[in-house]
């Protein structure tokens, strides 16, 4: 099922073996980052309707923590 509720509803059969490998090999979600909170984002629905920076607050997706630490 896509984040929108709606079953995965790829046109393109090809787009979608590529996401869902990448989601067997990488996980199902991607951490986004936004100033300083992080959410995460499910790869198919990145995938099936792109994302904006501004939207990610809104749409209902698992806050993750205030803040990704990177190490150098």
């Amino acid at each position: 099922m896509c984040a929108c509720g709606q079953p995965l509803h790829y046109s393109d059969p090809q787009l979608q073996a590529h996401v869902e490998r990448l989601v067997r090999e990488l996980g199902a979600y991607l951490a986004v980052q936004i100033g300083k909170r992080v959410w995460l984002v499910p790869r198919h629905y990145i995938a099936l309707h792109g994302l904006a920076a501004r939207d990610v607050p809104t749409l209902g997706f698992e806050e993750y923590a205030s803040e990704i630490e990177y190490e150098d």
